[in-house]
């Protein structure tokens, strides 16, 4: 299980951490992250003035739709090619985070798997994406792309 308290970088640009960070916003300032997804059910916390911030929870297990995750990678690429670290957290930086990484990540790279993207992410942060989560990515990305993932 990865800390609660660590946010680890998956590529220059993309973060992944738990809730607990972003109690700790000088941290997140150390690491110069200037933009934040928050995938918790709750917002538990005000933005800080000093970060662009996308509120877009969704319950764990559940098959989050199209929509929000079109909104989420848009928002992640938005900021990386404004070249801003991006920090993308839930509750515990497991699952919802785990899965949005994952699907950034392929995004980026049309040739990886599923399994390419997650190995790749848990080099620096273990993640275990809910299989709902899995499922509506893999299912976008086969919507945007034209063809099926593995």
């Amino acid at each position: 299980m990865p800390d609660l308290d660590d946010i680890d970088k998956i590529t220059e640009n993309l973060y992944i951490g738990a809730y607990w960070p972003q109690l700790n916003f000088k941290k997140i300032k150390r690491e110069k992250i200037k933009a934040i997804v928050n995938l918790m059910e709750e917002n538990l916390y005000d933005p800080q003035p000093d970060f662009e911030y996308l509120f877009a929870g969704f319950p764990d297990n559940t098959y989050p739709p199209h929509e929000t995750l079109d909104l989420i990678f848009n928002f992640i690429e938005e900021k990386i090619q404004e070249n801003k670290r991006v920090l993308v957290h839930c509750a515990m930086g497991i699952s919802r985070s785990g899965g949005i990484c994952t699907g950034y990540l392929l995004k980026l790279h049309p040739n990886w798997t599923w399994k390419d993207a997650v190995n790749h992410i848990e080099q620096v942060h273990e993640i275990m994406p809910a299989l709902e989560i899995k499922k509506s990515i893999l299912d976008y990305l086969e919507l945007i792309e034209g063809y099926e993932r593995k």
